[in-house]
């Protein structure tokens, strides 16, 4: 008996991708850099805050 459903070959790529972009936001190097007056870090949180909800729904809701 499967206990998982089947992903879809985009849907496993968004998700190594937003693994891959979280791993380098927690880099501690972008603690101390800053742009814009703030953090790189707070810059890559919003980035991933933003940016992962809109691609993934842009990828479950794509027509297969």
């Amino acid at each position: 008996m499967k206990t998982f459903f089947p992903m879809r070959r985009g849907e496993a790529r968004v998700l190594v991708v937003l693994v891959a972009f979280s791993i380098f936001s927690f880099l501690p190097v972008w603690r101390s850099t800053e742009f814009a007056g703030m953090a790189m870090f707070g810059w890559l949180m919003a980035a991933l805050m933003v940016l992962s909800p809109a691609l993934a729904l842009y990828v479950f809701l794509r027509k297969p």
